[in-house]
């Protein structure tokens, strides 16, 4: 019963997307910033350049684990892609949304680290207002693209949330690691 709702709204919300040139190459742009090579530099530069190699390590292990549960996710689920004039080329299955699940906890977990710095408040609210619509965007990116069904993104959001949480309290408070 469940999924056939399920695909009642993911279609009503599709059927509601304008496709234009112009916002394809925008969304094609902005759903790289959560592809895996485009994060994987990002720790790498982290590793490079950030002053405290723990907290890099702490993002790098993150971002290992995620790529681990996103696979065994995808297997456990098998749920094919969407068959609605995809704009880009994907593989591999469509739940969870990797990409959205990768934005959001990479940079729910940067949100985290900003959270706790010594940041002013005004910036901290800035920055992590930018990463929340940044989360957002990917996931909006991927049902537009034509790559996922809008519950494949809800439940990257869900999935990555709730390991976020997790991590974060592991690695924070249980370990005192950050």
């Amino acid at each position: 019963m469940l999924k056939g709702k399920l695909n009642k709204l993911d279609a009503n919300f599709y059927s509601k997307i304008k496709i234009t040139d112009i916002k394809t190459k925008l969304w094609s742009i902005l759903t790289c910033l959560a592809s895996a090579k485009f994060v994987a530099l990002l720790c790498i530069f982290f590793l490079l350049f950030m002053k405290n190699k723990k907290v890099a390590i702490v993002i790098i292990i993150n971002m290992l684990i995620m790529w681990i549960l996103i696979g065994t996710l995808k297997r456990i689920f098998k749920r094919n892609r969407p068959n609605i004039n995809p704009l880009v080329e994907e593989e591999g299955y469509s739940y969870p949304s990797g990409h959205t699940m990768t934005a959001t906890i990479f940079y729910g977990f940067l949100i985290f680290l900003i959270i706790i710095s010594t940041l002013t408040n005004p910036l901290k609210i800035i920055i992590t207002s930018i990463f929340v619509l940044l989360i957002l965007i990917v996931g909006y990116t991927r049902v537009y693209l034509g790559v996922h069904y809008l519950s494949d993104v809800v439940g990257a959001i869900l999935f990555g949330s709730s390991y976020l949480l997790l991590y974060i309290f592991f690695t924070y408070f249980i370990l005192n690691f950050i």
